[in-house]
Protein backbone atom coordinates (compact mmCIF):
# COMPACT_ATOMS: atom_id res chain seq x y z
CA UNK A 1 0.00 0.00 0.00
CA UNK A 2 1.71 3.45 -1.03
CA UNK A 3 0.63 6.86 -1.59
CA UNK A 4 2.42 9.31 -4.01
CA UNK A 5 1.67 12.79 -2.53
CA UNK A 6 2.76 16.93 -2.87
CA UNK A 7 1.10 19.62 -1.07
CA UNK A 8 1.38 22.82 -2.70
CA UNK A 9 1.03 26.67 -1.31
CA UNK A 10 0.02 29.08 -4.28
CA UNK A 11 -1.04 31.91 -3.50
CA UNK A 12 -2.52 31.12 -0.46
CA UNK A 13 -4.32 28.04 -1.46
CA UNK A 14 -3.37 24.58 -0.73
CA UNK A 15 -3.02 22.05 -4.24
CA UNK A 16 -3.30 18.51 -2.88
CA UNK A 17 -2.18 16.05 -5.56
CA UNK A 18 -2.18 12.44 -3.67
CA UNK A 19 -3.50 9.32 -5.30
CA UNK A 20 -3.83 6.59 -3.19
CA UNK A 21 -3.37 2.89 -4.85
CA UNK A 22 -5.41 0.90 -2.14
CA UNK A 23 -8.55 0.41 -0.39
CA UNK A 24 -10.35 1.69 -3.50
CA UNK A 25 -13.02 3.54 -0.97
CA UNK A 26 -13.72 0.53 1.39
CA UNK A 27 -13.86 2.14 5.45
CA UNK A 28 -13.67 -1.70 6.84
CA UNK A 29 -10.37 -2.55 4.38
CA UNK A 30 -9.00 1.42 6.16
CA UNK A 31 -10.38 0.28 9.77
CA UNK A 32 -8.48 -2.81 9.87
CA UNK A 33 -5.20 -1.39 7.79
CA UNK A 34 -5.19 1.47 10.25
CA UNK A 35 -5.87 -0.88 13.26
CA UNK A 36 -3.27 -3.27 12.11
CA UNK A 37 -0.58 -0.20 12.38
CA UNK A 38 -1.22 0.99 15.36
CA UNK A 39 -0.87 -2.65 16.78
CA UNK A 40 2.13 -3.40 15.29
CA UNK A 41 4.28 0.18 17.05
CA UNK A 42 6.89 -0.41 18.55
CA UNK A 43 6.11 2.31 21.70
CA UNK A 44 8.89 4.76 22.56
CA UNK A 45 8.12 4.98 25.81
CA UNK A 46 5.35 4.24 28.99
CA UNK A 47 2.87 7.36 27.11
CA UNK A 48 3.08 5.96 23.53
CA UNK A 49 2.49 2.13 24.96
CA UNK A 50 -0.57 3.64 27.22
CA UNK A 51 -1.89 4.97 24.00
CA UNK A 52 -1.59 2.24 21.96
CA UNK A 53 -3.87 0.37 24.42
CA UNK A 54 -6.35 3.12 24.51
CA UNK A 55 -6.32 3.59 20.79
CA UNK A 56 -7.49 0.24 20.55
CA UNK A 57 -10.28 -0.14 22.94
CA UNK A 58 -11.94 3.44 22.06
CA UNK A 59 -11.43 2.35 18.03
CA UNK A 60 -13.25 -0.87 18.58
CA UNK A 61 -16.29 0.54 19.76
CA UNK A 62 -16.37 3.32 16.87
CA UNK A 63 -19.07 2.54 14.09
CA UNK A 64 -17.60 5.67 11.96
CA UNK A 65 -13.94 6.33 13.77
CA UNK A 66 -12.35 9.32 10.92
CA UNK A 67 -15.30 11.09 11.36
CA UNK A 68 -15.29 13.91 13.84
CA UNK A 69 -19.45 14.55 13.44
CA UNK A 70 -20.15 10.66 14.52
CA UNK A 71 -18.61 10.66 17.95
CA UNK A 72 -16.42 12.69 20.58
CA UNK A 73 -13.86 10.24 20.08
CA UNK A 74 -12.32 10.38 16.50
CA UNK A 75 -9.19 9.37 14.81
CA UNK A 76 -7.12 12.39 13.85
CA UNK A 77 -3.64 12.73 12.37
CA UNK A 78 -0.77 14.71 12.33
CA UNK A 79 2.77 15.46 10.99
CA UNK A 80 6.06 15.38 12.52
CA UNK A 81 7.53 17.72 9.85
CA UNK A 82 11.02 18.16 9.41
CA UNK A 83 13.39 19.67 6.82
CA UNK A 84 14.36 17.35 3.81
CA UNK A 85 17.98 17.02 5.91
CA UNK A 86 16.13 16.21 8.91
CA UNK A 87 18.55 18.72 10.99
CA UNK A 88 15.21 21.06 11.49
CA UNK A 89 12.11 20.09 13.33
CA UNK A 90 8.66 22.45 12.75
CA UNK A 91 6.14 23.16 16.13
CA UNK A 92 3.76 25.56 16.03
CA UNK A 93 1.77 27.15 19.23
CA UNK A 94 -1.77 26.33 19.25
CA UNK A 95 -3.65 29.25 19.29
CA UNK A 96 -6.29 27.39 22.06
CA UNK A 97 -4.46 24.93 23.63
CA UNK A 98 -1.42 27.47 24.06
CA UNK A 99 0.97 24.26 24.00
CA UNK A 100 4.06 23.80 20.71
CA UNK A 101 2.33 21.18 18.95
CA UNK A 102 2.77 19.19 15.25
CA UNK A 103 0.45 20.53 12.61
CA UNK A 104 -2.59 17.98 12.57
CA UNK A 105 -6.27 17.78 12.14
CA UNK A 106 -9.27 16.40 11.79
CA UNK A 107 -9.83 13.93 8.84
CA UNK A 108 -12.24 15.37 5.93
CA UNK A 109 -14.62 12.80 4.61
CA UNK A 110 -12.85 10.09 1.87
CA UNK A 111 -9.23 11.37 3.40
CA UNK A 112 -6.53 8.57 4.03
CA UNK A 113 -4.91 9.73 7.42
CA UNK A 114 -1.65 10.36 6.02
CA UNK A 115 -3.04 12.37 3.55
CA UNK A 116 -4.93 14.36 6.17
CA UNK A 117 -1.63 14.88 7.92
CA UNK A 118 -0.01 15.95 4.56
CA UNK A 119 -2.64 18.51 4.06
CA UNK A 120 -2.91 19.82 7.43
CA UNK A 121 0.95 20.47 7.39
CA UNK A 122 0.76 22.04 4.31
CA UNK A 123 -2.06 24.33 5.06
CA UNK A 124 -1.44 25.29 8.86
CA UNK A 125 1.95 25.96 7.66
CA UNK A 126 2.06 27.52 4.14
CA UNK A 127 5.46 25.68 3.07
CA UNK A 128 5.55 23.16 0.38
CA UNK A 129 5.07 19.48 2.02
CA UNK A 130 6.02 15.71 1.12
CA UNK A 131 6.12 12.62 2.40
CA UNK A 132 9.38 10.90 2.20
CA UNK A 133 9.87 8.78 -1.17
CA UNK A 134 5.76 8.41 -0.67
CA UNK A 135 6.11 6.43 2.37
CA UNK A 136 3.26 6.89 4.76
CA UNK A 137 4.40 4.62 7.92
CA UNK A 138 2.55 5.10 10.97
CA UNK A 139 5.36 7.15 13.10
CA UNK A 140 3.52 7.44 16.20
CA UNK A 141 0.39 6.91 18.27
CA UNK A 142 -1.09 9.14 20.92
CA UNK A 143 -4.48 9.40 22.63
CA UNK A 144 -5.60 12.83 24.08
CA UNK A 145 -7.92 15.28 24.93
CA UNK A 146 -8.72 17.37 22.02
CA UNK A 147 -10.85 19.97 24.00
CA UNK A 148 -14.80 20.50 24.20
CA UNK A 149 -15.00 16.92 25.63
CA UNK A 150 -13.25 15.26 22.65
CA UNK A 151 -11.09 12.67 22.13
CA UNK A 152 -8.32 12.36 19.73
CA UNK A 153 -6.94 8.95 18.57
CA UNK A 154 -4.08 10.74 16.89
CA UNK A 155 -2.15 9.08 14.20
CA UNK A 156 1.01 10.54 13.30
CA UNK A 157 2.98 10.70 9.77
CA UNK A 158 6.52 12.14 8.87
CA UNK A 159 6.32 14.65 6.65
CA UNK A 160 9.23 16.67 5.08
CA UNK A 161 9.63 20.40 3.45
CA UNK A 162 12.57 22.22 2.19
CA UNK A 163 14.56 24.39 4.95
CA UNK A 164 12.40 27.33 3.91
CA UNK A 165 10.42 30.30 6.26
CA UNK A 166 7.05 28.95 6.66
CA UNK A 167 4.19 31.57 5.90
CA UNK A 168 0.80 30.48 7.79
CA UNK A 169 -2.31 31.49 6.77
CA UNK A 170 -4.11 34.45 8.54
CA UNK A 171 -6.25 32.63 10.47
CA UNK A 172 -3.56 29.35 11.85
CA UNK A 173 -1.24 30.35 14.45
CA UNK A 174 1.75 32.72 13.47
CA UNK A 175 4.07 31.13 16.10
CA UNK A 176 5.39 28.69 13.55
CA UNK A 177 9.39 27.84 13.64
CA UNK A 178 11.90 25.36 13.04
CA UNK A 179 13.50 24.26 15.73
CA UNK A 180 16.82 22.28 16.68
CA UNK A 181 15.65 19.35 18.01
CA UNK A 182 17.02 19.43 21.58
CA UNK A 183 14.73 23.09 21.27
CA UNK A 184 11.45 21.09 19.99
CA UNK A 185 12.66 18.28 23.22
CA UNK A 186 12.34 20.86 25.38
CA UNK A 187 9.53 22.60 24.42
CA UNK A 188 7.17 20.26 22.94
CA UNK A 189 3.77 18.78 24.87
CA UNK A 190 4.72 15.51 26.98
CA UNK A 191 2.50 13.33 24.07
CA UNK A 192 5.49 14.58 21.41
CA UNK A 193 8.50 14.21 23.54
CA UNK A 194 8.86 10.26 23.01
CA UNK A 195 8.60 10.55 19.32
CA UNK A 196 11.20 13.63 18.51
CA UNK A 197 13.29 11.99 20.89
CA UNK A 198 12.91 8.85 18.73
CA UNK A 199 13.28 10.50 15.30
CA UNK A 200 16.45 12.78 16.23
CA UNK A 201 19.18 11.73 13.86
CA UNK A 202 22.53 11.42 15.03
CA UNK A 203 25.36 9.23 17.18
CA UNK A 204 25.08 9.84 21.00
CA UNK A 205 28.47 10.66 22.34
CA UNK A 206 29.10 9.23 25.66
CA UNK A 207 31.04 11.89 28.42
CA UNK A 208 31.29 12.78 31.96
CA UNK A 209 28.42 14.46 33.02
CA UNK A 210 28.39 17.90 33.59
CA UNK A 211 26.21 19.84 36.39
CA UNK A 212 24.06 20.93 34.08
CA UNK A 213 22.92 17.23 33.01
CA UNK A 214 20.81 16.61 36.24
CA UNK A 215 17.54 17.65 34.79
CA UNK A 216 17.61 15.93 31.67
CA UNK A 217 19.36 12.50 33.14
CA UNK A 218 16.79 12.62 36.11
CA UNK A 219 14.38 12.74 33.04
CA UNK A 220 16.03 9.82 31.71
CA UNK A 221 16.02 7.98 34.81
CA UNK A 222 12.58 8.50 35.43
CA UNK A 223 10.96 8.11 31.34
CA UNK A 224 13.19 4.48 31.51
CA UNK A 225 11.49 3.19 34.99
CA UNK A 226 7.87 4.09 33.37
CA UNK A 227 8.65 2.02 30.57
CA UNK A 228 11.21 -0.79 31.59
CA UNK A 229 9.48 -1.33 35.26
CA UNK A 230 5.88 -0.46 35.58
CA UNK A 231 5.40 -3.34 37.70
CA UNK A 232 8.09 -2.14 40.34
CA UNK A 233 6.85 1.18 42.27
CA UNK A 234 8.69 4.34 42.28
CA UNK A 235 8.86 5.12 45.87
CA UNK A 236 10.09 8.73 45.22
CA UNK A 237 8.09 11.33 43.42
CA UNK A 238 9.54 12.62 39.81
CA UNK A 239 10.60 16.23 41.96
CA UNK A 240 12.61 14.03 44.49
CA UNK A 241 14.33 11.85 42.02
CA UNK A 242 15.58 15.57 40.44
CA UNK A 243 16.33 16.64 43.58
CA UNK A 244 18.25 13.88 44.34
CA UNK A 245 20.04 13.68 40.88
CA UNK A 246 21.17 17.56 41.05
CA UNK A 247 22.57 17.10 45.29
CA UNK A 248 23.79 14.04 45.53
CA UNK A 249 24.72 12.22 41.36
CA UNK A 250 25.93 14.51 38.99
CA UNK A 251 29.03 16.12 40.32
CA UNK A 252 29.30 13.90 43.18
CA UNK A 253 29.75 10.44 40.80
CA UNK A 254 31.74 8.68 38.45
CA UNK A 255 29.14 9.53 36.07
CA UNK A 256 28.56 9.65 32.22
CA UNK A 257 26.17 10.45 30.02
CA UNK A 258 25.38 10.07 26.21
CA UNK A 259 25.04 12.99 24.65
CA UNK A 260 23.13 13.50 21.58
CA UNK A 261 23.70 16.97 20.14
CA UNK A 262 22.09 18.41 23.14
CA UNK A 263 19.86 15.81 24.13
CA UNK A 264 20.88 13.20 27.05
CA UNK A 265 19.77 10.00 25.85
CA UNK A 266 21.27 7.88 28.51
CA UNK A 267 23.30 7.64 32.01
CA UNK A 268 25.52 5.43 34.12
CA UNK A 269 26.67 5.66 37.33
CA UNK A 270 29.97 3.69 38.55
CA UNK A 271 31.26 3.37 41.97
CA UNK A 272 34.47 2.10 43.36
CA UNK A 273 34.29 0.73 46.38
CA UNK A 274 36.43 -1.43 48.96
CA UNK A 275 34.67 -4.61 47.84
CA UNK A 276 34.76 -3.86 43.80
CA UNK A 277 33.49 -1.84 41.07
CA UNK A 278 29.35 -1.34 41.06
CA UNK A 279 27.07 -0.21 38.22
CA UNK A 280 24.94 1.67 40.17
CA UNK A 281 22.52 3.36 37.82
CA UNK A 282 22.40 1.99 33.90
CA UNK A 283 19.25 3.75 32.16
CA UNK A 284 18.86 4.64 28.41
CA UNK A 285 15.34 6.68 27.21
CA UNK A 286 12.93 4.02 26.19
CA UNK A 287 13.45 5.71 22.59
CA UNK A 288 17.23 4.60 22.24
CA UNK A 289 16.92 1.00 23.66
CA UNK A 290 17.45 -1.57 21.30
CA UNK A 291 19.84 0.98 19.42
CA UNK A 292 23.41 -0.06 20.95
CA UNK A 293 23.53 2.54 23.41
CA UNK A 294 23.86 0.20 26.30
CA UNK A 295 26.56 -1.92 24.63
CA UNK A 296 28.77 1.01 24.46
CA UNK A 297 28.12 1.57 28.48
CA UNK A 298 28.84 -1.31 28.76
CA UNK A 299 32.13 -1.23 27.23
CA UNK A 300 33.08 1.97 28.95
CA UNK A 301 32.66 0.29 32.21
CA UNK A 302 34.82 -2.75 31.41
CA UNK A 303 37.42 0.02 30.66
CA UNK A 304 36.85 1.61 33.56
CA UNK A 305 36.33 -1.08 35.73
CA UNK A 306 38.77 -4.04 34.32
CA UNK A 307 39.09 -5.93 37.88
CA UNK A 308 35.47 -6.45 37.08
CA UNK A 309 32.39 -5.16 38.46
CA UNK A 310 28.77 -6.13 39.87
CA UNK A 311 25.73 -4.79 39.84
CA UNK A 312 21.81 -5.37 41.23
CA UNK A 313 18.51 -5.55 38.97
CA UNK A 314 15.13 -6.20 39.77
CA UNK A 315 14.34 -9.92 39.37
CA UNK A 316 11.36 -8.92 36.61
CA UNK A 317 13.32 -6.77 34.38
CA UNK A 318 13.85 -9.89 32.46
CA UNK A 319 15.32 -7.34 29.06
CA UNK A 320 17.91 -5.88 31.65
CA UNK A 321 18.80 -9.11 33.29
CA UNK A 322 19.35 -11.21 29.38
CA UNK A 323 21.30 -7.79 29.06
CA UNK A 324 23.68 -8.31 31.14
CA UNK A 325 23.99 -12.19 30.70
CA UNK A 326 24.62 -11.61 27.12
CA UNK A 327 27.43 -9.28 28.37
CA UNK A 328 29.34 -12.12 30.19
CA UNK A 329 27.51 -11.24 33.64
CA UNK A 330 26.57 -14.42 35.55
CA UNK A 331 23.82 -14.37 38.43
CA UNK A 332 25.20 -14.78 42.32
CA UNK A 333 22.33 -14.00 44.64
CA UNK A 334 18.91 -13.98 44.78
CA UNK A 335 16.92 -11.86 46.91
CA UNK A 336 13.33 -11.22 48.42
CA UNK A 337 13.60 -7.28 47.85
CA UNK A 338 14.00 -6.78 51.71
CA UNK A 339 17.29 -5.15 51.25
CA UNK A 340 15.47 -2.38 48.90
CA UNK A 341 13.18 0.68 48.99
CA UNK A 342 10.73 -0.99 46.44
CA UNK A 343 10.79 -4.04 48.56
CA UNK A 344 10.86 -6.25 44.65
CA UNK A 345 13.05 -9.20 44.49
CA UNK A 346 16.15 -8.67 43.10
CA UNK A 347 19.26 -9.83 42.12
CA UNK A 348 22.89 -9.48 41.54
CA UNK A 349 25.08 -10.22 39.30
CA UNK A 350 28.93 -10.03 38.32
CA UNK A 351 31.44 -9.71 35.81
CA UNK A 352 34.26 -11.29 35.78
CA UNK A 353 37.38 -10.21 32.66
CA UNK A 354 38.46 -13.70 31.20
CA UNK A 355 41.81 -14.06 32.22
Amino acid sequence: MTVQGVVETIGGVVRVDVTPSAYGGRVQDLTVAVRDAVLARRPVDARERASITEFVRRFDLLEHPFSEQADKVHVTASAILVTDDHRRVLLHLHKRLQKWLQPGGHIDEGELPWQAALREAGEETGLPVHMPAGEHALLHVDTHSGGRKHIHLDLRYLVESPNVPPTPPNDESQDVHWFHWHQAIAAADPGLEGVLRALQPGTPTIRQARHTDAKDAASVYLRSREFGLPEVPLVHPPSEVRQWMADEVVGHTDMWVADNDGVVTGMMVLSHQRDGSWIEHLYLDPSWVGRGLGDRFLELARQRCPEGMQLWAFQSNGPARRFYERHGFVVEELTDGRGNEERSPDVRLRWTPTP
